[in-house]
């Protein structure tokens, strides 16, 4: 009746782990802006102001993706809602430019305003980085799998080896223990 017993413990202690893995596996990653949102933040990062026109929904979802340490040392929020503001007039910012024509950009639209000053316009600015999709399954860090992976399999052996010790207890086949050892 124990060795039946402790089996149905590991098996519901078993059961419970997989579905604590299946729930961290399949949550949504924190940080879920959407690409016009990054697109905003990308602008803002280029040169510190916003140089072209986006839809409104693009300000406030840019808002909302600034990370925190951004939010407190760097002025990208009032950037943005002085953005916001001039594109609900339907105008750049000040120090603004127009977006250049031929922009693959879609939700640019051309608006008025701007003085010129925003830059050369030429898009040939090199990336130091390339950007990184943290909104895919693929953000879960590497060496959190492995310990996590790890972590199961140190569990699993310590429960097999718990269970084997009782089914020899149980059965009377002890073998010599510590205390059995003849000096």
């Amino acid at each position: 009746m124990t060795l039946a017993r402790s089996l149905r413990t590991f098996v519901v202690a078993a059961v419970l782990a997989l579905i604590a893995v299946a729930a961290l596996s399949t949550a949504a990653p924190a940080s879920a802006a959407t690409a016009c949102g990054k697109k905003v933040l990308a602008d803002w990062f280029d040169n510190g102001r916003i140089d072209r026109l986006y839809p409104l929904n693009c300000y406030e979802e840019a808002i909302d993706a600034i990370p925190d340490d951004l939010r407190d040392y760097a002025d990208a929020e009032d950037v943005i809602t002085r953005a916001l503001q001039a594109a609900l007039r339907g105008e750049l910012a000040p120090g603004g430019r127009d977006p250049t024509p031929g922009d693959d950009d879609p939700t640019a639209s051309g608006g008025s305003g701007g003085d010129g000053s925003g830059g050369t316009g030429n898009g040939d600015n090199p990336q130091a980085a390339p950007d990184v999709d943290t909104s895919g399954p693929s953000s879960i860090p590497i060496p959190l799998l492995v310990l996590g992976g790890m972590s199961l399999a140190l569990l699993a052996a310590g429960g097999l080896g718990y269970l084997s010790r009782r089914r020899a207890a149980a059965n009377g086949d002890e073998t010599d223990g510590p205390d059995d050892l003849a000096l």
